[in-house]
């Protein structure tokens, strides 16, 4: 991974905070080490900021998560687009809007992912004419990791033939992790950012039915 991308940029904090239906976004003054934490970022352009903004009500957490965040996506030994594809198909099972549309919008062009493939891993079923059989090794994992929180030994088999052991863990808790960011994403409401890509048609946010049962 190019080591350009883990370079820090100063983002101004915006005017107006975003509204949150659930937890708000932590208005200023703050402590020095949070608002540098809020305010470095990795991406020049289209940033987690209303994220970062919600997580400093929690600093001692808040830095944590972004420190591991920032492994995941800058440090790691894996290609950028199959890490990508697990954490867009992780944020499409968890139905983290925020999640996918960050993440297809930052990296989906970048990673030569077509917008047929992003449809794929978002509604349906990857197969050979789009895949490759490394890629639908990473489809099976992500999935078997959210119906049931492991994979199988055919698929951890897959997994030792394809990559070596350091990616191996990287791919497990790059879903992993996703799956915690889009559990607390999607349980404190974090406002989408402004310019990111929205769920297609049909697609809805996470909810718990009104009767309670699992969705």
């Amino acid at each position: 991974m190019s080591s350009s991308a883990t370079a820090t940029h100063a983002h101004p904090l915006p005017l107006e905070l975003a509204t949150s239906k659930r937890l708000a976004l932590r208005p200023p003054p703050y402590e020095p080490e949070v608002e540098k934490a809020i305010r470095n970022s990795a991406f020049k352009g289209l940033s987690p900021l209303n994220l970062r903004l919600v997580l400093a009500q929690e600093p001692k957490l808040s830095v944590a998560f972004q420190s591991m965040a920032h492994v995941v996506l800058f440090q790691g030994a894996l290609p950028e687009r199959e890490r990508e594809i697990a954490i867009i198909r992780t944020g499409a099972l968890t139905r983290s809007e925020y999640e996918w549309g960050m993440h297809v919008s930052i990296y989906a062009e970048k990673c030569g992912l077509s917008e047929a493939q992003v449809m794929e891993l978002t509604v349906g079923q990857p197969g050979e004419a789009l895949w490759t059989e490394k890629e639908r090794v990473i489809v099976c994992m992500v999935d078997e990791l959210h119906h049931h929180s492991t994979v199988s030994d055919a698929t951890w088999a897959a997994m030792c033939t394809h990559w070596p052991e350091d990616q191996r863990v990287e791919l497990i808790l790059s879903s992993a992790f996703y799956h915690m960011a889009a559990f607390f994403l999607n349980s404190t409401a974090v406002p989408l950012e402004k310019g990111a890509r929205r769920f297609p048609p049909g697609m809805t946010q996470a909810s718990v039915p009104a009767d309670g049962a699992a969705a």
